[in-house]
């Protein structure tokens, strides 16, 4: 009998404390008291109690993890869970681009109508040296251009994938039984479902996807479709009371396109790889370039979503329900954010706005967007919510890095150790930026830069931030830049400024390369004065502004011989402090000074060939500090200088954050474009 005061830890799968616990009671026993278990074969027994012990507390570890959706890691459970949920993960889908097809004829042709089928294979340009297919995704017919003798197919839509048929025969066995699609990478989006007759009765019908089961009736020609124990997607169809039955005989044919995914995005040129209707001079012109493609569902992305996507029930009210739904039939998501119309600055009540991050690239293509609001969202949402697409907003970060290094601690070179740094720059941006919900903390930063190389003694790191707009040339327009944080008040050397120059004409009508940055402590000036008192019996009245300023001046507005008002004409400049005084033949006015610590001026200016600067003029725009907001009015350049950094026509305003902390906001992604030669620059110096 085991004494009264032994313990025996039996929650414990260790292999090493099973066997000492097996080896602990037998020795609590009194024939065994003395036994050498170490040295015996009855240590043999032992081990193999204890592996026994130990496989089986394993086994039903993971049976019981496998019992729930959220601790499950192999994919029959999964697949089990999300369906128990109304779940289906989501498909690969096809990269889709959209191209005009231009068909010449050779002279003489009489043929008045030309058909470009529905499957029509086009080869991409290389990606990363590989060839990938596209197909059309519908049948097109064009007539002739009875002016030019050709044929126009505009706007077609090609998808990249192969057409692949499966086909499966009703047995009175099988007719409620489901059919395994037999190819990996299948977008099940392309799914065309007909049921045949029989092999010789032709007749069909095409059945569709059914998404709501209270829509289908006895006779409805619905298919159903489900996850199979692999993750890989099976269809299945009606008993005769939700949804027409197979009869025994039937032909199940199963067309679908397998596709490679994201793998295709950004391919922008296409050559068919047949010809059209007998004719082989075929090109295609590329509207947009191809976009959209995305990989299956992970595992992880099914525990998480399947949930969330059953809370829904399919239908779009809050902000939880539109992410659910967008994640759920739009792969193509690298992140996403959505957010209330009572939440919007400005508020607009009845709306929801939605900001994707692609994948591949910064925005949405328009058709990209159109297929999401017609495909997924429009049936979806209730009535009184309009839902809005919405770009994301990037702000740029721009870094000036002084690195000092101790050479007697390290065998870098100073290029080497620029590398490095770099390095470590661009892994916190991929690990803490480039997300909606991500904020920018500069010490996190600095830390990161300061622990890239054991040699590094300090850093020191300026932080700009950019944003980037594209101006309509040759036309005067009004434009808004806003930051939506709040930014630093230049000074003598370090002050907001764009970039690349631009051509505008100046008061002569001369064209000049310029730029635009701050006026000189011009959020120094007298942005208003308020009146006090009014006073009496004034006919005229003069302003004066003193104070350790320059330059503001004022002008008061008279009704009924009492002050009403003041006018500022000019709002001067380096004012910390500033009295107001009113003169005239009346009495007793008094104001006082507002100054602008807000708002500043912007100007535009150029270089001379001796470098100076000539100003054409001092009243551009505006900076709204606190809000971060930048206002450029009429502003009429002629074109943008073309540059190595930048796309052509992007205009860049750079500016210093007011605060190392740059918080989540809406729709804005703090991110560093580490392609940008501008982005990342680095000083290393030996200490």
């Amino acid at each position: 009998m085991a004494s009264s005061n032994t313990v025996f830890k039996i929650s414990e799968l260790d292999f090493d404390t099973i066997k000492a616990n097996l080896r602990d009671y037998l020795r609590s026993q009194s024939q065994f008291s003395d036994y050498d278990f170490e040295g015996a074969g009855l240590n043999v027994l032992l081990d193999t109690l204890a592996y026994n012990t130990h496989y089986m507390g394993i086994y039903l570890n993971m049976v019981a993890n496998e019992m729930f959706l959220d601790s499950a890691q192999l994919p029959n459970s999964v697949a089990s869970h999300s369906k128990i949920l109304n779940y289906t993960p989501t498909s690969r889908r096809a990269a889709s681009a959209i191209v005009n097809v231009l068909v010449t004829p050779p002279g003489g042709n009489t043929t008045s109508s030309l058909l470009l089928p529905k499957y029509t294979e086009f080869q991409a340009e290389p990606i990363d040296g590989v060839n990938y297919t596209f197909v059309t995704d519908e049948a097109h017919v064009a007539s002739k251009n009875l002016t030019s003798n050709t044929f126009t197919f505009s706007n077609v839509t090609l998808l990249q994938g192969e057409h692949l048929t499966s086909t499966f025969v009703a047995t009175p066995t099988n007719v409620l039984t489901p059919f395994r699609l037999p190819n990996e990478g299948i977008d099940t989006s392309t799914l065309l479902i007909t049921v045949q007759t029989s092999s010789i009765d032709t007749s069909a019908n095409t059945y569709t996807l059914s998404n709501d089961i209270t829509e289908v009736e006895a006779n409805t020609t619905s298919y159903f479709l489900q996850a199979a124990p692999d993750l890989q997607y099976e269809i299945y169809f009606g008993d005769g009371t939700i949804g027409k039955a197979l009869s025994n005989g039937n032909l199940v044919i199963v067309d679908y396109l397998t596709t490679e995914g994201d793998a295709s995005n950004k391919a922008n040129a296409f050559t068919v790889l047949s010809s059209v209707g007998g004719f082989s001079n075929v090109t295609s012109t590329p509207v947009t370039a191809a976009a959209g493609g995305s990989l299956e569902e992970t595992i992880e992305q099914i525990k998480f979503r399947a949930p969330i996507a059953y809370t829904a029930q399919n239908r779009a009210v809050n902000v939880n329900d539109y992410m659910s739904l967008l994640l759920s039939d739009y792969p193509n998501i690298e992140q996403l954010s959505v957010w209330s119309g009572a939440d919007n600055d400005p508020i607009v009540y009845g709306k929801v706005y939605i900001s994707i991050k692609p994948r591949a690239g910064y925005v949405l293509t328009e058709l990209e967007k159109t297929r999401i609001k017609n495909e997924i969202i429009a049936d979806r949402s209730v009535l009184t919510i309009t839902p809005e697409l919405v770009d994301p907003e990037y702000l740029y970060l721009l870094l000036q890095v002084t690195v000092y290094y101790d050479p007697s601690k390290t065998s870098y070179s100073p290029a080497e150790i620029e590398t490095i740094v770099r390095n470590a720059i661009i892994s916190y941006s991929s690990s803490e930026l480039n997300r909606f919900n991500s904020p920018f903390m500069q010490s996190r930063l600095q830390a990161a830069i300061d622990q890239a190389e054991a040699s590094i003694t300090n850093s020191s790191l300026r932080v700009d931030v950019q944003k980037r707009f594209t101006p309509t040339v040759n036309t005067t327009a009004n434009y808004t830049v806003t930051f939506n944080a709040a930014l630093s008040r230049g000074g003598l050397l370090e002050r907001l400024y764009t970039y690349p120059a631009f051509a505008i004409n100046d008061s002569d009508g001369v064209s000049r390369q310029a730029y635009i940055d701050e006026v000189f402590l011009s959020y120094t000036g007298v942005d208003s004065i308020s009146v006090l008192t009014p006073g009496y019996g004034y006919s005229t009245a003069t302003v004066t502004v003193t104070g350790d300023g320059t330059g503001a001046t004022a002008t008061a507005i008279l009704v009924n011989g009492r002050v009403e008002s003041i006018q500022v004409v000019d709002r001067g400049s380096g004012y910390t402090r500033a009295t107001i005084t009113i003169t005239g033949d009346g009495s007793e006015a008094t104001a006082e000074a507002v100054l602008s610590s807000r708002t500043g001026t912007l100007e535009v200016f150029y270089y001379q060939d001796n470098g100076e600067k000539i100003v054409i003029s001092d009243e551009i725009g505006t900076i709204d500090y606190e809000a971060g907001r930048i206002v450029l009015t009429n502003f009429a350049p002629t074109s943008i200088i073309s540059n190595p950094d930048y796309t052509a026509g992007i205009l860049t305003v750079n500016v210093s954050p007011d605060s190392q902390r740059i918080d989540p906001y809406a729709n804005r992604i703090v991110t560093l474009d580490s392609s940008d030669n501008l982005a990342i620059q680095i000083t290393v110096e030996a200490v």
